[in-house]
């Protein structure tokens, strides 16, 4: 018969069998359960200034257009087809006894271009008849060009030129080039040889007379016209943001102006005028009008005014964007550090201020938590990216690991998200410079084409702030304005003497 064990060893035996399995389940927590830790986000600072380079200078070919057919329509309504009365008599200078009539009609205006200078050129028949009462006996007289006999011919030559003045006013200059006989012929002279006068210089000073009052009308009106005010409603055209697509513009930023040299073809006069701007493409909200509008420049005069263009590719990536694309290529990603298996399970981007941007990185594996690291991002030009080479542990995420996490501070972590944390430049700048290549021919308004290519583009500056990154890319391009619908010499009023018409 055994005898009942001691309670006192039982008791002891107990305590020691669940002191062994506590041990050996705090062991196996401590082996197999992640550490845990949740470090402070970086400080935010002050933005610092924009130092991004200024946007350069470049040419707009910008050719204006005049279609002169308007200016000779305006000619042909200052000086009439036809004028004078072959029924009224006028004195034949100072001699009483000497009378003339006439009347003339002419042909259309023909026009040639040179240059600046306009000829306008037209051909003048006239009708005559003399009276001339001798001291004795009945009054007599003589007529040429009338009774079906072929009518002389005169000869008139305009000459006109115009200017633009440096305040964008435009000016004419028109004067008779020419105006005798048509040929030396018998045909194209009038003389009455009965009592020897001679109709046809009187018929030329009157012909003279009435050109003369219908250029005169002509300069004072184009002087009187309010051209510089059709110029500045250009200007403030041309200074409008274009849309491309949503939260996609285009700025032209015109601020000086050139004018070269003026060509003719056919019937059209080109001004080849140039702008001096800085065009931009950029996202964001709309661009405000009021702080892009500048007052319109002096007008330079120069035969020469230089060529070439670029266009500013200024775009936004904005820190939710920034960070869907970081996920694309680190979310997932495993790495061994101290012998340790991690694993980024998240990240996010935001600016901090200074120019410098954090990183957030979510761990799992051997480690539980959020970490941060912060950096100043920079351009990558011989590989064409967007990276932050100078990635580090941020100050209060550091300070967290000096308690008994020193492992995770280890270089292999930081160096793979230095080489893993880019965006490429096509992400960057890609879709905007297709935008811009796309959206860049088109009508502005009604008589405002603008067209040109744009070239490849490369990124040239970034600037991190708390809102968002901001990339700056340059591309060659070649842009061109062709302005049909400038303007032009306005209709005068009817001229003196119109009323005189057969």
């Amino acid at each position: 018969m055994k005898l009942p064990a001691h309670p006192v060893r039982a008791s002891i035996l107990a305590a020691a069998l669940a002191g062994a399995a506590a041990i050996a389940w705090y062991a196996y927590r401590t082996v197999t359960r992640p550490l845990m830790f949740d470090a402070p986000p970086p400080l935010v600072t002050v933005d610092l200034p924009d130092s991004l380079p200024p946007i350069l200078a470049s040419v707009v070919d910008a050719p204006i257009t005049y279609d002169m057919s308007g200016a000779l329509d305006s000619l042909e309504v200052a000086l009439p087809r036809r004028y004078g009365d072959i029924t009224q008599r006028l004195q034949a200078g100072n001699n009483p006894r000497a009378h003339f009539a006439f009347a003339v009609s002419r042909t259309p205006f023909r026009m040639r271009l040179d240059g600046r200078t306009v000829s306008l050129s037209a051909t003048v028949e006239y009708e005559a008849r003399g009276w001339y009462r001798p001291f004795i006996g009945p009054e007599v007289s003589a007529a040429c060009g009338t009774g079906g006999v072929p009518r002389p011919r005169i000869t008139a030559t305009l000459v006109s030129s115009a200017r633009i003045t440096a305040d964008w006013r435009l000016r004419t200059r028109t004067r008779i080039g020419r105006l005798e006989p048509a040929t030396d012929s018998i045909r194209d002279r009038c003389r009455i040889t009965p009592f020897q006068l001679d109709i046809t210089g009187r018929v030329l000073e009157a012909v003279r007379n009435l050109l003369e009052q219908g250029l005169a009308n002509i300069d004072s009106g184009v002087a009187r016209w309010d051209s510089r005010g059709r110029f500045a409603q250009l200007w403030r055209t041309l200074q409008k943001p274009v849309r491309f697509t949503d939260s996609v513009y285009m700025t032209m930023n015109p601020f000086s102006a050139q004018l070269g040299d003026i060509v003719a073809r056919g019937d059209t006069v080109i001004a080849l005028l140039r702008l001096i701007a800085s065009p931009q493409v950029m996202t964001g909200p709309y661009p405000n009008e009021f702080e892009l509008m500048k007052p319109m420049p002096r007008l330079d005069q120069q035969g020469h005014v230089g060529s070439g263009a670029q266009v500013l590719l200024e775009g936004t990536l904005s820190y939710p964007v920034a960070t869907a694309l970081l996920r694309k290529v680190l979310v997932g990603r495993e790495f061994e550090q101290s012998g340790r298996r991690l694993v980024i399970e998240d990240v996010s981007v935001s600016g901090i201020g200074g120019g410098r941007v954090a990183l957030g990185v979510n761990l799992g594996g051997a480690v539980r938590g959020r970490l941060y690291f912060t950096g100043t991002p920079q351009l990558d030009r011989q590989r064409r990216e967007l990276r932050v080479p100078d990635l580090d542990f941020d100050l209060g995420t550091a300070d967290l690991l000096v308690q008994g996490m020193e492992w995770l501070k280890g270089e292999e972590m930081r160096d793979f998200l230095r080489d893993r944390a880019r965006v490429s430049e096509a992400e960057l700048i890609g879709r905007l410079s297709a935008l811009a290549e796309a959206g860049i021919n088109r009508t502005l308004t009604d008589g405002i084409v603008l067209s040109g290519t744009v070239h490849r583009a490369e990124a040239t500056s970034v600037r991190a702030s708390i809102a968002e990154l901001r990339v700056r890319a340059l591309a060659e391009a070649s842009l061109r304005l062709d302005i049909s619908k400038a303007p032009t010499v306005p209709r005068p009023p009817q001229a003196p003497g119109a009323s005189q018409r057969n």
